[in-house]
């Protein structure tokens, strides 16, 4: 096989089928630009909706002898034709590929490599930014498994270093320079904004920019980051700086879900991708500024340059931070930006996760006669211009000090204490991916918590929490107990009493559109599901590759289906069982599951 990209915007494509399989594919089509018709007798909602909104031309009846190489007759002077089959008759399958081919056409047969002229790869998308696997069609299971792979090893943020990418590309060619010092200037962007060995990729600041052109050659430039204000919309749209919380969607405030919801574009950070509404339509425009602990993949005065970029543009944007904008997130330098940009902004607070991770650990930040004071600190103040009492901190003992990035100086954090006068003894705790289903928490005291944590493999994002209210935790860590805590179950909309029945027992739940939209594939990479709670043979035909490690599904049709497809665990489930009952079995099976590890 040769591999190939196609242009295909404005091409006329045809696709015959109407199950999820077809949805996966005409979903990919349009979003390249490319024209389709579908030919089905019934349609998936999903090819519904489309046809409703003027996104394909569908045509409700048989697939008939000709329509393949009838196909040939719309192909333009410019361009081509492509033909898709992917109905569950082989036969008709068969006679599609027979007359694209006789008739010169493309085609691609779902599932049936030997039928096809051409193979699609797997795809790893980061915006402009693709990375095609293929097997020439003879082992579609490696090719699942290396793009989930490489989705875990290649962030979002590279979508936003490829935009950066391509604006230095302009401003290189638009110098006198000589082949040989334009590849020295790819090199210096590439080699300083690329780690080869982590494969991560960050957005160069403008000052490294003007460096690296200075050292080109002469000043003749376009500036790398365009200036906001050309082309400017009628007005400025409205920015909302919107805190996500501290992991929990459920946490998400109801004003933040309906900016969310009524967004034009979405510039995210890292951790607070799984607040990501699922439902976001696809013309929704996300943007991954990368940011998690030790790691800034874009600049905050790109950061802020993007979202004066996106307002005067007319889109109105949503800053997804987690936490608070305004404790420890910087929302402060970017409504400074936007109010000298002109452009309208507002705050929505979100809960910080000082008291969401300390809540869902069972600590009280205060408590009666124990703690009636709250320090929040973040452990780099710990070093170099050290703007911390640390002094009057240990000396407070009815206060809890909780230390956000805590993990890289908390071993400094603690000596300074104990230095200061506060007693090696005092009960202390850290507190890993607080409010996720990857909560860990491991409790200790000052003096031996960094030991500890090292000892438990504690990992960013995680805070420290000091004080004489840590105590709590033994008994109060209701979060922990659930039956399902742990899980992240992915399960597909509409998920109604099912969904509340798994959320009262703990689990984390994710819940789908059908088909799924590119911020439900954040999510997903950003918080990968545990299992998949699965009702129909459909449901289990939409994943295609997004599959988890377990699927419990409800009633055979699901289970047969899932079996066949070579889900690696398939626990069936009765269709008559109440949700309460399923939430019940999902937790047996996890209990059975952890005890036989």
């Amino acid at each position: 096989m040769y591999p190939a990209m196609l242009g295909l915007r404005d091409r006329r494509v045809l696709v015959v089928g109407g199950g999820e399989v077809a949805l996966h594919k005409v979903e990919a089509l349009i979003a390249q630009g490319a024209r389709v018709t579908v030919v089905a007798p019934e349609c998936c909602a999903g090819l519904d909706r489309l046809a409703l909104r003027g996104e394909i031309d569908l045509r409700r009846r048989r697939y008939r002898d000709g329509d393949a190489g009838g196909y040939a007759l719309v192909r333009d002077a410019n361009g081509f034709g492509l033909v898709f089959a992917a109905t569950d008759d082989r036969e008709v399958n068969g006679r599609v590929c027979a007359e694209a081919r006789a008739a010169g056409i493309w085609v691609n047969v779902a599932d049936d490599p030997e039928l096809c002229t051409f193979h699609l790869p797997a795809r790893v998308e980061r915006g402009a930014f693709q990375i095609a696997i293929g097997s020439g069609g003879g082992a579609p299971f490696v090719v699942r498994r290396l793009r989930q792979l490489l989705e875990r090893r290649f962030g979002p943020e590279w979508a936003e270093w490829m935009e950066a990418a391509a604006r230095f590309r302009q401003t290189v060619r638009v110098l006198d320079l000589s082949r040989d010092a334009q590849e020295r200037a790819y090199d210096r962007f590439f080699g300083a904004s690329v780690d080869s060995d982590r494969l991560r990729a960050r957005v160069p600041t403008s000052a490294e920019i003007a460096s690296w052109v200075e050292k080109s050659g002469p000043r003749r430039v376009v500036p790398f980051a365009p200036p906001a204000r050309l082309a400017p919309a009628a007005r400025p749209a409205l920015v909302s700086l919107v805190g996500a919380g501290p992991g929990d969607p459920g946490l998400l405030t109801v004003r933040a879900q309906k900016r969310l919801l009524a967004a034009a574009a979405v510039v995210y950070d890292r951790l607070a991708a799984p607040a990501l509404p699922c439902e976001l339509g696809p013309d929704v425009e996300l943007h991954c500024v990368g940011k998690e602990a030790g790691h800034h993949s874009v600049p905050q005065e790109e950061i802020n340059a993007l979202l004066v970029r996106l307002s005067l543009a007319g889109k109105r944007t949503v800053r997804l931070k987690g936490g608070d904008p305004f404790v420890f997130g910087r929302g402060g330098e970017e409504a400074e930006a936007l109010r000298s940009a002109g452009v309208p902004y507002e705050v929505v607070p979100g809960v910080t996760a000082a008291l969401g991770a300390t809540a869902c650990a069972g600590i009280p930040v205060t408590h009666r006669s124990e703690a009636v004071r709250v320090t929040l600190i973040t452990a780099h103040e710990c070093g170099s211009g050290d703007r911390a009492r640390w002094d009057l901190l240990a000396q407070d003992r009815h206060a809890t000090l909780v230390g956000y990035m805590g993990l890289s100086r908390l071993s400094a954090v603690t000596a300074r204490l104990v230095a200061a006068g506060m007693s090696p003894g005092t009960p202390a705790a850290l507190i890993a991916q607080g409010a996720t289903p990857s909560q860990r928490t491991v409790v200790s005291t000052l003096g031996g918590l960094h030991a500890a944590g090292v000892a438990a493999g504690i990992a960013p994002p995680a805070l420290f929490v000091i004080g004489p209210t840590v105590h709590h935790a033994a008994t109060l860590d209701w979060f922990a107990s659930r039956p399902l805590s742990g899980e992240r179950l992915g399960l597909f909309a509409p998920g109604g009493d099912l969904r509340e029945a798994l959320d009262l027992a703990g689990a984390g739940v994710i819940e789908m559109p059908r088909p799924l939209t590119p911020a439900a594939q954040v999510v997903l990479e950003a918080a990968p599901v545990t299992a998949w709670v699965l009702r129909t043979a459909r449901e289990v035909d939409a994943l295609d590759d997004r599959r988890a490690p377990r699927a419990f599904c409800i009633g055979p049709a699901a289970a047969a289906r899932a079996r066949q497809l070579g889900w690696p665990s398939v626990v069936e489930l009765s269709v008559s069982a109440a949700p309460e009952e399923i939430a019940d079995a999902i937790g047996t099976r996890e209990e059975e599951r952890t005890c036989s590890l």
